[in-house]
Parts: structure tokens; sequence; C-alpha cells
């Protein structure tokens, strides 16, 4: 799929540029650390998962966690159940999320790892699977990020009625056209900020750009949360907050492309669906006016 072969070739990039200090500074790891395999003990079948945590030999070894310790971090739960519900097997919890770390190292610690237990060699049997496993992993991370939504608990919830419904309209329609105008911005810029990005990396003017489109999405979603909202709107509200945090996040992460790179690349590649998000939202959102008999004219300019 397209999206694939971005990822895996961000992951040749990535992997280019980083493959000097991290391997040195990753093998030590692994070799030098608290991990109760050591370098130069028998490799064991990498089929195989000898402490039942749910991570087999292979999968241990390129995220860097202990064969032989189904708790690496001791925090508790399984190197396997950690990964597979988006922690980090080697960081104790609470704050331990893969999704909340740096792509870039993500993706480079991973990579490095596989290159170690020479599962990315090409002339290996698993190196088809490896490679989509950690490009699998890095861009599920990328999707969790630039798909978080908002919870409605946080809402002042109000009854709905004709004047509260009303009144409601008239202090989110100006939201909605901030964000309209804010999102048709950043479509219009975008072929510039690529170029840019294409001459300069994630430097300036991209990085001042993307910096300030995040802050006007942040005050959109400031000023949205503080809004009571009538019943019949609640769940196209939390739509359109969660459209507000989603380009936040990844104006954001475009802004912050010169740490981590990946994330930015994975950004831009966010960004291309959010149009597509957006009409949707209007459209639920026209069919909720019409619902409450609100004059369906509010949607007015509101496109991109």
């Amino acid at each position: 799929m397209p999206n694939k072969i971005k990822i895996v070739l961000t992951l040749v990039v990535v992997v280019a540029m980083f493959l000097v200090y991290q391997l040195a500074q990753y093998v030590h790891t692994i070799a030098n650390g608290n991990s109760t395999f050591q370098q130069g003990s028998p490799l064991p079948n990498p089929d195989d998962d000898p402490d039942h945590d749910g991570l087999n030999n292979q999968q241990e070894v390129i995220w860097g966690s202990d064969p032989f310790n189904p708790d690496s971090d001791g925090d508790g739960f399984k190197d396997g159940e950690e990964v597979n519900s988006g922690h980090n097997p080697l960081v104790p919890g609470p704050d331990d999320l893969i999704n909340s770390d740096n792509l870039t190292d993500q993706l480079s610690q991973l990579a490095v790892s596989g290159l170690y237990a020479g599962a990315l060699d090409p002339d290996s049997v698993d190196y088809t699977k490896t490679l989509n496993d950690i490009t699998s992993s890095v861009a599920d991370s990328g999707t969790y990020l630039f798909n978080k939504t908002v919870d409605p608990s946080a809402f002042t919830v109000i009854d709905g009625s004709a004047q509260t419904n009303t009144t409601y309209v008239r202090a989110s329609a100006p939201l909605f056209q901030q964000f309209s105008n804010t999102l048709g911005n950043e479509f219009a810029n975008i072929k510039d900020s690529l170029n840019a990005i294409g001459k300069g990396g994630f430097s300036d003017p991209v990085k001042k750009f993307f910096a300030q489109q995040a802050t006007i999405y942040d005050d959109i979603s400031r000023a949205g949360l503080a809004l009571p909202v009538p019943r019949p709107f609640v769940n196209t509200h939390a739509n359109f907050l969660s459209l507000t945090q989603q380009m936040s996040t990844i104006s954001t992460a475009i802004a912050n492309g010169d740490t981590d790179s990946v994330k930015a690349a994975l950004a831009l590649d966010a960004l291309g669906d959010m149009y597509t998000k957006y009409i949707n939202f209007l459209i639920a959102y026209g069919n909720t006016l019409e619902t409450v008999h609100v004059d369906i004219n509010s949607l007015n300019n509101l496109l991109p």
C-alpha cells in the first residue's frame, strides 16, 4: 500500500541517518545491560518463548527486552501484554506509552535491534516479516497519535431547547469558521511547505508556520471546551474538538520535524485525511441542525 511504501522509505532514510550512533549505543545496552541474555550466550530458537510473556525470542531481541524475564521492566505486566497494548516493555508504567515516544528514536532503535539480531539482513528468512513488524509498529503509533478523540464528559452539557440550541449555534459558528480558515490556510501552504522541507528540512519558515497553526487550533479547542453544549449537539461538538486537537497534534509534529522527522512525515500523511474528516463533520452537524430545526444556513462559508 502507498502508506507502507512511504514508511519503508522513511525507515531506510532514518536507518542511514542514525545507524552510526544508535548501533554503538543500542548494542552496548544489549550486550552490557542488566538483561540475563548476554552477548556470547547461545542463541535460542527465534520462534520460542521461554519466559511465556507473549513475545518470541526474535521479538524480544528487536524490542531489547529480556527473553528470560516475562516482565523486563518489573512493572507487573508481561512484555507481550505491554507491546500489544501500546506500552514500552522496557519502561515501568504509568508513563510508558510507546505512542508518546519520539517515533524517529523508536524506529531507529527497532531497526538497529533488527540489524543486531540479523533479522534485517536481506538474506534472512525473517527479513520481510521483521520489516513489516517494525514499520507497522511505527505506523500504528502515528495512527494513535493523530486520531485521538475528545471525551464528551469534559463538556458542560445543558438541556436542548429552541433557545439553548440557537445560542449554541451562534456561539460555535465562529469557531467552525476559524477552524475552516486555519485548515484552508494549511492546505493552501502545503506545496510551499513541502518544497521548503525538501530544500532545508524542518526548519524556518516551516517550523514557525506550523507552530503558529498549532497555537490557533489550541485556542479554538479551549474556546470550544468552554461552551455550554445542548444535548443534541454533544456528539458533533466532540467530533469538532477532536478535529481541532488532531490538527494541533499534526501541526506540532510537523513544526518539530527537526527533532522527530518520522513523526513529522506521518503527520504530513495524516494531514491529507483531514479535509475528508472535516466534510464528514459538517454533514453530521448539518443533520443535527435539521433534527433540532435550526437554520441550515448556519453552515454557509464553512468549507476551506
